[in-house]
């Protein structure tokens, strides 16, 4: 067993030296540890500021009283009444616009034909076949067999009812290369009736046209008669 001498020997130096050793850990260890920068104080310390001053802000906002000396919402009998007042007329005023005027985008005895087109001209350039010293001299991904220029021809549609030209117009092709379809939309208002409906389209740049379609039509009033174009149908479907 320990002699009350040995037990002394530790007692005296941890009494004596311990609260010394304390202070120098605490000054110099976890007193910067716990102490809060005085850049995020100076920081808290403006956002209460701002906080406060918006809830100040807030409640003289919603003071009551005459509607002319108030800025922000009159809860008072008087504003509750003219709010009340306003929301009635603005919702009579949308019910009247939107049920008792009656508008007609036309006449009762007038129809409408629409053309709607999405062609691509033929290519300006026909299509040629590389020999085999042509594809030698090209790089191995662009050895194609084929060379085809992308650049094409603008197509050319007129529009005739009962031999009356009501549209003749060119368009030109679509994309930075003049490679993509050429487009047409366009809406005619028309008498209701018979009538004969003439369609001519141009693909190509010779004088001609290269596709053409005559029909007779009985048109009824009100009624939506559609022109569209599909090549690989023959050419102009009108239904």
């Amino acid at each position: 067993m320990n002699s009350p001498d040995n037990v002394y020997f530790f007692i005296v130096p941890v009494l004596i030296f311990g609260p010394l050793f304390l202070w120098i850990l605490y000054n110099f260890g976890i007193k910067e540890l716990v102490k809060i920068p005085g850049e995020l104080r100076r920081k808290r310390s403006r956002e209460a500021a701002q906080a406060a001053a918006f809830e100040a802000e807030r409640q003289r906002k919603r003071g009551t009283g005459a509607v002319w000396l108030v800025r922000g919402p009159n809860t008072s009998l008087f504003g509750v009444f003219m709010q009340g007042l306003t929301f009635a007329w603005f919702a009579g005023s949308i019910g009247f616009f939107a049920s008792s005027l009656a508008y007609e985008y036309r006449s009762p005895d007038m129809a409408l034909i629409k053309l709607s087109l999405n062609h691509a001209g033929q290519r300006k350039v026909e299509c040629t076949t590389r020999s085999a010293k042509e594809l030698a001299k090209l790089e191995p991904n662009m050895r194609a067999k084929l060379s085809c220029p992308r650049e094409r021809w603008p197509v050319h549609v007129e529009l005739e009812l009962d031999s009356r030209v009501l549209f003749k117009e060119s368009a030109k092709p679509a994309g930075l290369s003049t490679d993509g379809p050429s487009s047409f939309y366009k809406s005619f208002v028309v008498p209701a009736g018979q009538h004969q409906l003439t369609l001519r389209l141009r693909d190509r740049g010779d004088t001609g046209f290269g596709f053409e379609a005559t029909q007779q039509l009985t048109i009824a009033p009100r009624q939506v008669i559609a022109a569209q174009f599909n090549a690989a149908r023959g050419g102009f479907i009108i239904r």
